[in-house]
């Protein structure tokens, strides 16, 4: 199935059945657009996913009993 798309005025372009995605686009030597899907985090969210140690440090913190977290009640 080929899908046709166009830009507008303000170069957007509406991808069918993909709303609300984020994508890299590289623009290819003979003009043509790739798109590939991406997700945008943080430098601490990859460090956290790549660092083994450091996700067991921080899941010990956490279950830690001297640990506290001060929580505020919302007033309805």
């Amino acid at each position: 199935m080929t899908t046709i798309v166009e830009t507008d005025d303000r170069s957007r372009v509406v991808l069918p059945g993909r709303p609300n995605q984020r994508y890299v686009v590289r623009e290819n030597e003979d003009g043509s657009l790739l798109l590939q899907p991406a997700r945008v985090v943080t430098d601490a969210q990859q460090e956290y996913d790549n660092d083994p140690e450091l996700r067991e440090l921080l899941d010990r913190a956490t279950a830690s009993t001297t640990v506290h977290r001060a929580r505020q009640r919302r007033i309805a």
